[in-house]
């Protein structure tokens, strides 16, 4: 008789089993979006309708990438979906915050049904800086691809030097180079801050070669401008030897 009742047990477990694995397939919202809008705190739209089933343990994402670059459009890459990799959190990074090339990303991992509803950058896009008198000009511009047009406008204040780099980035069903070029207070090839990985997105940053041209600074010594920061200091290192 007991053997009967422990049988009876074992096939209602059984039957119950694939609606449990089923209950743990987790829907989130599905979209990808690359383009340039005038103002994403009023134009760019983040909702949508489509919906994927996830696999067991994986979590609903949201992630955005946006950059400015003076009074330009700005670049918006933008996805949500399933990720099975990540834990739930929530990361904002101003990579870049202002006066000048502004880039900032958002990245959101839930687990709970359709979690990935965020419908606008609002709360986490800064408004556009007032331009002050300026004396400094940069070519300008955000471009998917190549700029083609790239007009010298003036530079808000505490910005002291020109951008000029491309980003790739890829991930999230999104694959797509990006031409920055614009005023900034960062030295080097830096609007990413050094930060290349954001959630399901990879993003590859790169600028042109720059001469070696040697400017002096204050305290009389020279300073050997190069692309990349990290040569910096050994070529400090070596002008001793160069000047003897």
């Amino acid at each position: 008789m007991g053997n009967c009742h422990n049988q009876h047990l074992l096939f209602l477990f059984l039957l119950g089993a694939p609606a449990l694995a089923l209950a743990q397939k987790l829907p989130c919202q599905k979209s990808t979006f690359v383009g340039l809008e005038s103002d994403p705190i009023y134009t760019f739209n983040w909702t949508t309708d489509n919906v994927e089933i996830c696999d067991n343990g994986a979590l609903c994402q949201e992630t955005v990438l946006m950059i400015r670059a003076g009074r330009t459009n700005t670049a918006v890459l933008a996805t949500k979906g399933c990720s099975s990799e990540g834990t739930p959190a929530i990361t904002f990074i101003q990579h870049s915050p202002p006066p000048g090339i502004v880039t900032i990303s958002y990245n959101n991992y839930c687990e709970d049904p359709l979690c990935n509803n965020r419908e606008d950058v609002y709360e986490i896009w800064p408004a556009a800086e007032l331009e002050g008198p300026a004396t400094l000009h940069c070519p300008t511009c955000v471009a998917l691809g190549t700029c083609l047009n790239a007009p010298s406008l003036p530079c808000p204040n505490d910005t002291n030097r020109c951008y000029q780099g491309k980003l790739q980035v890829t991930g999230g069903g999104i694959n797509s180079p990006l031409e920055i070029k614009g005023c900034t207070a960062i030295t080097g090839c830096r609007i990413m801050s050094g930060i290349f990985t954001i959630g399901p997105l990879w993003v590859k940053e790169t600028c042109p070669f720059k001469s070696l041209t040697p400017r002096k600074v204050e305290s009389g010594a020279m300073w050997l401008p190069t692309s990349d920061w990290r040569l910096e200091l050994p070529l400090l290192l070596l002008l001793p030897l160069l000047v003897h």
